[in-house]
C-alpha cells in the first residue's frame, strides 16, 4: 500500500525583534500535542523526528529557532539568546491555542526544553529528552577540546581547518571560539568552509551506527542548502556558546517539573553530550525513567536510540492520555 502524504499546517509567527520563526502542525487536532525542539543551537526541525513518535497519537509541533531553517531573517544574532527562545515557544503555544503540551528535544533541543519547563511547568504534560546536555562549562569544554582524547584525527582536522581560515592555531577551546567568530560572520565561501568543516566535526562525533560523512566529501560541491544548513549550525553554536552559556543552572530548577512524566533516552557512546549529563539529571528528576542505549552514541536515528524513544514516547503517552 502506498504511503499516504501527511498533512499539516505551517505559517510564520512573528516573535519580535525583527524574528519571524516557521512552524509545522500535523497529526489529529484533537491529540495530545507534542513541541518538538531542534538541536544545534542553529539545527533545524526534522519531521523524521515524528517516526518515534505513533503518528495519530499526537499532535505533532515543529518550530525553527530564531535565524535557522526557515525561519528569518537567516543567521541574525542580534536578539537571539535562551530568554528569547524561549518566550518564541510560549508565544508558538498560545498562537496555536494548545492549552498544554509535552516537549520533545534532543541535544540542544534537551537545554531549551528544559529551560522552557522550568519557566513555565503549568504549561507541560511530560518531556522526551534525547541526549541530554547541560550546557555547563565542562560539556562545551567537551565538545569543543576534550573530546580530542577519543577523536584526535577529527579534532586535528577541525583545528587545521580554523587554522586555514584564520591564520593562526587555537590551544584551546575558548580560543576556538574567539578565533572563528569574525570569519564565520562573514556569510562568504571562506567562512562557508570552515562551517562545513565544523559541522563535518560534530557530525564525526556523532555516529556509532553510522558511517559519518568522509572528508573527501567536502571536495565536492556542496549546495546551497547545505551550506546554508552549515553556516547556521556553526555561526550560532558558536555565538551561544560564547555568549549565551552556561545558562542559570538548570538542575536546580528541575524541582519545579519533577512531578511531570519525563523519559531520558541517551547513547553511552554519545561524544557530543557525555552520559553523564542525562545520569546527573535523572538524580535531580527522581521519577524520571532513563535508558542508556549500548552502543549508540548522539544521533537520534542509530537503531537503539530510536527504539528506546519510540518506547519513551508510548509509555509518556499513556500516562499523559490517563491525567
Amino acid at each position: 500500500m502506498d504511503q499516504q502524504p501527511v498533512t499539516f499546517d505551517e505559517g510564520m509567527l512573528d516573535v519580535g525583534d525583527g524574528h519571524s520563526i516557521y512552524w509545522r502542525a500535523q497529526g489529529p487536532r484533537d491529540a495530545p500535542a507534542m513541541l518538538v525542539v531542534h538541536g544545534g543551537p542553529g539545527g533545524a526541525m526534522n519531521v523524521k523526528w515524528a517516526e518515534a513518535l505513533e503518528p495519530e497519537a499526537w499532535r505533532v509541533v515543529f518550530f525553527d529557532q530564531r535565524g535557522c531553517g526557515k525561519s528569518k531573517p537567516f543567521g541574525r544574532l542580534e536578539h537571539n539568546g535562551i530568554d528569547a527562545l524561549v518566550g518564541d515557544m510560549e508565544k508558538l503555544r498560545v498562537a496555536l491555542d494548545i492549552e498544554r503540551w509535552a516537549i520533545f528535544g534532543g541535544s540542544w533541543g534537551t537545554t531549551l526544553g528544559l529551560a522552557y519547563g522550568v519557566a513555565h511547568p503549568e504549561r507541560c504534560t511530560g518531556f522526551l529528552l534525547r541526549g541530554v546536555f547541560l550546557a555547563r562549562r565542562e560539556d562545551i569544554d567537551w565538545f569543543l577540546w576534550d573530546v580530542r582524547r577519543v577523536f584526535p584525527e577529527a579534532h586535528r582536522a577541525f583545528l587545521d581547518a580554523i587554522e586555514a581560515a584564520c591564520g593562526k592555531r587555537p590551544a584551546s577551546g575558548q580560543d576556538i571560539l574567539t578565533m572563528t567568530e569574525a570569519p564565520l560572520a562573514r556569510f562568504d565561501e571562506a567562512g562557508a568552509k570552515l562551517a562545513r568543516a565544523w559541522t563535518l566535526y560534530e557530525t564525526t562525533l556523532s555516529v556509532v551506527n553510522k558511517p559519518a560523512t568522509e572528508p573527501a566529501d567536502q571536495d565536492k560541491r556542496p549546495s546551497a542548502e547545505a551550506n546554508a544548513a552549515a553556516v547556521s549550525m556553526a555561526l550560532l553554536e558558536r555565538h551561544y556558546m560564547a555568549n549565551e552559556l552556561p545558562p542559570a543552572p538548570l538542575l536546580p530548577g528541575v524541582a519545579r517539573i519533577a512531578h511531570l512524566p519525563c523519559r531520558l533516552v541517551h547513547g553511552r557512546f554519545d561524544m557530543v553530550c557525555t552520559a553523564d549529563q542525562a545520569v546527573e539529571l535523572a538524580a535531580h528528576w527522581p521519577g524520571a525513567e532513563l535508558a542508556v542505549v549500548s552502543g549508540a552514541g548522539h544521533w537520534t536515528f542509530e537503531p537503539g536510540n530510536l527504539a528506546a524513544l519510540r518506547a519513551g514516547a508510548q509509555a509518556l503517552y499513556g500516562l499523559i492520555a490517563k491525567a
